[in-house]
């Protein structure tokens, strides 16, 4: 290596390095923190929460998270979703006091699920019954299954990028090596069995009219067809015409179509993304924001479906439980939140849309006009920044760089959080002048970039 050469790699990231040292030194306690849990650990940071530099939170306060040594950030991972109209938020606050008083775990069921499950129902034409669980892993096992049970077939189809959980049967991603448009499906880490990969589910292409021919090819064997509506690893909102036509080939093939509103359910609109789309699902399962930021996940759907928990009409019945399933905590978080959302919807969402939007569009024009690789893609206020200028169509269209990390590590320096998986998220907490400050420290993120030789 020559001269210039050297003295040049040793100036690329002395600016990273530098933000590196400040992060070091003004976070001791949560230095101390992950010190402490290595030896007693076996997982303590998932991909999901890992930070370019480890954080560890004391409270949260509406669009703000503080760190143990008191340090105070924009946050715009919500909760990874659920916290929409901000942290801490009063109602679900008092509701929850309230509870405590009367105690927080029974065992047999407290009076408060009923009012929950009816709350969801209005929300949503296509619900007419609703099962509670612990989780949206949970509820997409539950809906899986309950699908096989009732249509007697067995294959259930998912779509390229998409993201279902952690239970076996959500552990299938597409082979990168298989073709677009007839993607093959691969296990997701050790442990999951391969014969549920080969033979138990099938990918099938997202925003890709050959799904329906493989939908129409395999109608025989598919229990259930399940979608993201919204992707949460490609956040867009115009599949108005591949979500309508997935639904007319499932009605016409006699398939279950599920949408998986875990993430977008109640955030995407009150009616999440049935609502925003006028298209309705067999099932769906929603989580993060029924909760209120209490552990949830709910299985809802047609009376045909759902009697698949009851027995109800002869239907064939499936093995469904959990000691937590409805707990009382949870349950009054979640009236709480849904209530508010309710009668505030008209104010709320157009908000979190127009604000969403404005993050995008400042970002990508400073992106075009700075000859920046990267785009911001969002829906309404769930936002994904992506290091390529390229069209970006699928999951297989998004990489992970050096440069990718850095830019978060900088973006911490700047006081804004934003989680490991790199999904973001505002909530009605976030003003106008919050979101100001929120597109100033990416656009200096940037230009931090810059300076250290990585653009």
């Amino acid at each position: 290596m020559s001269l210039k050469a050297e003295n040049k790699a040793q100036e690329i990231g002395k600016k990273s390095q530098a933000v590196r040292t400040r992060l070091i030194n003004r976070t001791s306690k949560s230095g101390e923190m992950s010190r402490r849990g290595h030896p007693s650990l076996a997982m303590e940071v998932v991909q999901t929460v890992d930070m370019p530099h480890q954080l560890y939170i004391d409270t949260a306060e509406g669009p703000y998270l503080t760190d143990l040594d008191g340090n105070e950030y924009i946050d715009l991972t919500c909760g990874f979703g659920p916290n929409v109209v901000g942290n801490k938020f009063e109602k679900v606050e008092k509701a929850l006091a309230e509870q405590i008083k009367k105690g927080w775990h029974y065992g047999i069921p407290g009076a408060e699920q009923a009012h929950l499950a009816e709350l969801i129902k209005e929300s949503s034409s296509g619900v007419d019954e609703v099962m509670f669980c612990n989780s949206g892993s949970e509820a997409t096992m539950f809906a899986f299954r309950a699908a096989r049970a009732v249509s007697g077939k067995r294959v259930i189809a998912l779509f390229d990028g998409s993201y279902h959980g952690i239970h076996d049967y959500a552990l299938v991603k597409a082979d990168h090596r298989s073709e677009r448009s007839e993607p093959t499906g691969v296990r997701l880490g050790a442990g999951v069995p391969e014969e549920i990969s080969k033979d138990l589910m099938m990918m099938l292409p997202n925003r890709d009219s050959n799904a329906y021919e493989l939908i129409r090819k395999y109608k025989d064997d598919l229990a259930l067809v399940v979608i993201e509506p919204v992707q949460s690893s490609n956040p867009r909102l115009d599949n108005q015409d591949f979500l309508q036509g997935l639904r007319d080939v499932c009605t016409e093939c006699g398939v279950l179509l599920m949408f998986d509103e875990v993430i977008t359910g109640f955030r995407i609109e009150f009616g999440g993304c049935q609502q925003y789309y006028n298209v309705y699902p067999d099932i769906v399962t929603y989580g993060k924001a029924v909760g209120g930021g209490m552990p949830i996940g709910v299985v809802a759907g047609s009376k045909w479906v759902m009697n698949a928990f009851s027995g109800a009409e002869d239907s064939p019945v499936i093995f469904a439980g959990g000691t937590f399933n409805g707990h009382p905590l949870t349950m009054v978080a979640g009236i709480a939140i849904l209530e508010h959302l309710k009668e505030n919807q008209e104010e709320i969402y157009p908000y979190l849309h127009e604000q969403g939007n404005r993050i995008a569009n400042e970002i990508n024009d400073f992106c075009k006009a700075n000859n920046i690789a990267a785009q911001m893609m969002n829906a309404g206020s769930m936002m994904h920044l992506i290091f390529s200028d390229d069209v970006i169509e699928s999951a297989r269209d998004i990489g992970r760089s050096k440069v990718e990390k850095e830019f978060y590590l900088h973006l911490l320096g700047h006081n804004v959080i934003v989680p490991g998986i790199h999904l973001a998220f505002i909530s009605y907490a976030h003003t106008p002048d919050i979101v100001d400050k929120v597109i100033d420290a990416f656009k200096k993120s940037f230009e931090d970039l810059r300076q250290d030789g990585y653009l």
